[in-house]
Formats: structure tokens, sequence, C-alpha cells
């Protein structure tokens, strides 16, 4: 059985170390991506558990159609008030 060149085995091996150093740099772009989407799914999932709080809150402190007749002619007459 023969054996490989040293120059042969060599230039494989840096082939290889060439591929590696790739697949590394772009593991590491693919790693910083996720964590920018990591950072903006927290900001969204913040953003809406502080929506909910509010919805909830409008939902609990809603006025009938009645008050809302009644407050809207007190803010007719104070706007007239003001002019």
């Amino acid at each position: 059985m023969k054996k490989p060149s040293p120059k042969k085995v060599s230039s494989s091996r840096d082939q290889y170390t060439v591929v590696l150093e790739g697949l590394r740099s772009d593991f590491k772009i693919f790693g910083e991506s996720l964590d920018f989407v990591r950072d903006r799914v927290t900001r969204v999932e913040s953003d809406t558990s502080i929506i909910k709080r509010e919805v909830a809150l409008i939902r609990h402190n809603q006025v009938t159609r009645d008050e809302f007749k009644f407050l809207e002619s007190r803010v007719a007459a104070l706007e007239k008030k003001v002019r």
C-alpha cells in the first residue's frame, strides 16, 4: 500500500481547515442573528403583556351608553363655557 505524499496530506488538511473555518464563521453569524431575534421576541412579549393589562383595565372600566351620553353632554357644555 502506498502512503500519500506529505505534500498531498498537508494540502487536503489545509482544505478541510478552510472549510471548518468557514463553517465556524457561518455558525457565529447565525448565533448573533438568533440573539437579535430572541431580543425582539422578548420585547414583543413584554409589549403584549402591557397591552393585555390595558385592555383588561378598559374592559373593567367600560361606561354604559347612558353614561357616555351624559359625559358627552357635560363636555359639550364645558366647551361652550370655554369659548
